[in-house]
């Protein structure tokens, strides 16, 4: 009950604070686990514990180079239900969603995946109108900006396959797929899944990604 009431607060404070810089651009960071779901093994540690350290280094060079306000969607030591982030996404408006994954990877060159959600690519892409008022399910929500987000993504793709890069990590992407923790979120959502050989690897990553968003900094 306490943590519910922690999260609610977390949103008004969250909104509170949004209202008064409308102009800023709101990232939120969706790492992967939580307390009752430690992830995959990585190397010593699992996804749990390095996607959440990733998250705070990106949130934190994040806000040195932009104006951005970037939110992590979870605390250690919390519990995430079901939904609970795509609410948390809805309630907040916020700008961009990026959904953290990593796995162990068994060559020495890291690799970085990105994804997009897409159950019915002929379907999904369809032109729509929505009435303000109409009400929209879970599985429609990614409609609303399905094509910013499509836009977002072919933005990183291409910085991040830039020959510079290619000697450091390998790039592939970005792929529409069924994914669950993309799921009911309404602002152009993505997500990322890094493979690593090494703890603490995930770090090259960092500075790229960062460089990459610069886009969304003219929005």
């Amino acid at each position: 009950m306490k943590k519910l009431q922690l999260f609610f607060l977390l949103i008004f404070l969250t909104n509170f604070l949004y209202c008064f810089e409308k102009n800023r651009f709101l990232i939120m960071l969706d790492p992967a686990g939580h307390a009752g779901n430690v992830g995959r093994k990585l190397i010593e540690d699992y996804e749990r514990s390095q996607t959440f350290k990733f998250a705070q280094e990106l949130k934190k060079k994040l806000q040195e180079k932009y104006k951005f306000w970037v939110v992590i969607t979870r605390a250690l030591g919390e519990e995430v239900v079901d939904l609970q982030n795509a609410s948390f996404s809805n309630r907040i408006n916020a700008d961009f969603y990026i959904h953290i994954n990593m796995y162990r990877e068994e060559n020495i060159k890291p690799v970085i995946f990105m994804y997009h959600l897409v159950f019915n690519p002929l379907v999904d892409f369809a032109r729509r109108i929505f009435d303000p008022y109409d009400f929209i399910s879970i599985n429609q929500a990614h409609f609303l900006n399905i094509n910013l987000t499509k836009k977002y993504a072919n933005y990183i793709k291409n910085y991040l396959t830039q020959p510079n890069f290619q000697r450091w990590f390998d790039f592939y992407g970005p792929f529409g797929l069924p994914i669950k923790p993309l799921v009911g979120i309404t602002a152009p959502a993505i997500g990322i899944e890094i493979g690593i050989c090494q703890e603490d690897k995930w770090q090259i990553f960092i500075d790229p990604l960062v460089e990459s968003l610069s886009f969304l900094s003219d929005n």
